[in-house]
C-alpha cells in the first residue's frame, strides 16, 4: 500500500510542478534600420528586432515573418533568415531581411508624421518558437525624426 501512495503523491508533486512552469510570449521591438541596397522602386532593407525572453528557459526563434506598418499602410515586409537562441531572461538581436518601398513614404513623410514630430509604426508579425509554436506580435513604436537630419540628401 505504502508503493501506491508514495506514487500517487510523486504524480501529485509533478502536476503542481508543471501547472508552475507558465510560459511567457517574448516582446519584441524595433533595434534598428539600415538600407541595404535596391534601387527606386523598391529597397532592401535589414531590420534588427530585439527579442526580450521572460521566460526562465533558453528558447530558439526558428522563423520570424513580419509587416511594418506606417500610417495605415505596409511600408516593409519580410522574414528572418536563420534561427536565434535566446537565453533564459536575456535578450538577442534578430536580424530580417526586408523589402521596402521607401518612395511612397518620403512621399508621405510629412502627411504621416505626427504633431510631436515623430514617425509612428507598428510592427507586427509572427514567431515560430522551437517547441512552443507560433508567438504573435504586434508592436506600436516612434522614430523621431529630427533625430534622423540629411536622411533625404542620401537617396
Amino acid at each position: 500500500m505504502r508503493k501506491v501512495t508514495k506514487r500517487f503523491l510523486l504524480l501529485g508533486v509533478s502536476i503542481s510542478l508543471a501547472a508552475c512552469v507558465t510560459w511567457h510570449k517574448p516582446e519584441v521591438s524595433l533595434a534598428d534600420v539600415r538600407l541595404t541596397g535596391g534601387n527606386i522602386l523598391q529597397q532592401r532593407i535589414k531590420l534588427q528586432l530585439r527579442v526580450k525572453n521572460p521566460n526562465a528557459m533558453a528558447i530558439t526563434v526558428e522563423s520570424v515573418t513580419f509587416d511594418l506598418q506606417v500610417g495605415e499602410s505596409t511600408f516593409a515586409s519580410g522574414q528572418a533568415p536563420a534561427a536565434v537562441s535566446i537565453p533564459a531572461r536575456g535578450e538577442a538581436l534578430v536580424e530580417l531581411d526586408a523589402r521596402a518601398h521607401l518612395l511612397g513614404l518620403l512621399n508621405r513623410l510629412q502627411e504621416l508624421t505626427a504633431a510631436d514630430g515623430k514617425l509612428h509604426y507598428r510592427i507586427k508579425g509572427e514567431a515560430q518558437i522551437s517547441g512552443y509554436g507560433r508567438a504573435p506580435f504586434d508592436q506600436p513604436g516612434a522614430l523621431d525624426l529630427s533625430k534622423l537630419q540629411g536622411l533625404g540628401a542620401r537617396f
